[in-house]
């Protein structure tokens, strides 16, 4: 049906449907069940890990519709408007990595995780800030580069980012959370680094290859991230030992 592994991975079946399955299902079994029972690895911020779930699956659907159909029915998929939100989404699903590593910090500190904001928000910008200007870089010194190449070059610098976090996080925070950041941020090394094993293979290698591995971390950053940071913190093998009741403000 499909002659090659880029013509899958361009049909709406792949790019538009298969992301939406699993947020779709995981809001069907919260609203059946209600929030996850338990402490969760830090008993304070339980609430705030239910609701950043809800809000970012909701999200997550909204933008492979918001990014692929609605900008065709608009007629501004190949224009700035375009562009603009596709690159409004790309910070969004960063940001929501910041706002949970962050987030259960300044609970763990005893502070809101409305506190993490700015620190989230400008944490978003430190790898555009540097990806871009490095793309710009090199397309001056070398001619005839990939026209995506930004995007290796985005998907390494975060995968970077992400395992230098993982190795100097805060050492006065609790151990299980900490535990619990460092599996999440592996997770987003894990989504980022296949991102860009796939690219190397379609920009530098020219293999279609490439393409069937993308659909991998696809998944692990539409589909799989809000199951996995849930399950990760209520799971009852990793709760924390601290009976803290302390509510997240």
């Amino acid at each position: 049906m499909f002659p090659t592994w880029h013509d899958l991975y361009a049909a709406d079946a792949q790019g538009l449907w298969a992301p939406l399955v699993v947020p779709v299902l995981y809001l069907l079994w919260r609203g059946l069940h209600g929030r996850p029972r338990g402490a969760g690895v830090l008993p304070a911020a339980a609430s705030f890990v239910d609701a950043y779930a809800l809000v970012f699956a909701c999200e997550t659907l909204i933008d492979p519709v918001a990014t692929g159909p609605l900008l065709g029915a608009l007629g501004i998929a190949d224009g700035a408007a375009g562009t603009a939100v596709m690159v409004l989404f790309v910070l969004l699903g960063d940001f929501r990595v910041y706002l949970l590593l962050f987030g259960l910090l300044a609970i763990a500190a005893g502070r809101s995780w409305r506190d993490a904001l700015p620190g989230a928000a400008a944490w978003t910008l430190l790898v555009p800030l540097i990806a871009y200007p490095t793309n710009a870089g090199l397309d001056a010194l070398i001619a005839g580069r990939h026209p995506s190449s930004i995007w290796l070059i985005y998907e390494a610098t975060f995968c970077l980012v992400a395992l230098g976090l993982r190795a100097r996080l805060a050492p006065t925070a609790p151990p299980a959370l900490r535990r619990y950041a460092r599996a999440v941020l592996l997770y987003v090394a894990l989504y980022y680094g296949l991102w860009a094993s796939a690219d190397v293979l379609i920009q530098l290698a020219g293999l279609d290859l490439g393409w069937l591995l993308r659909m991998v971390p696809n998944q692990l950053y539409y589909g799989f991230w809000i199951p996995f940071v849930v399950w990760r913190f209520f799971a009852p093998r990793y709760w924390a030992s601290s009976t803290s009741t302390q509510a997240s403000r």
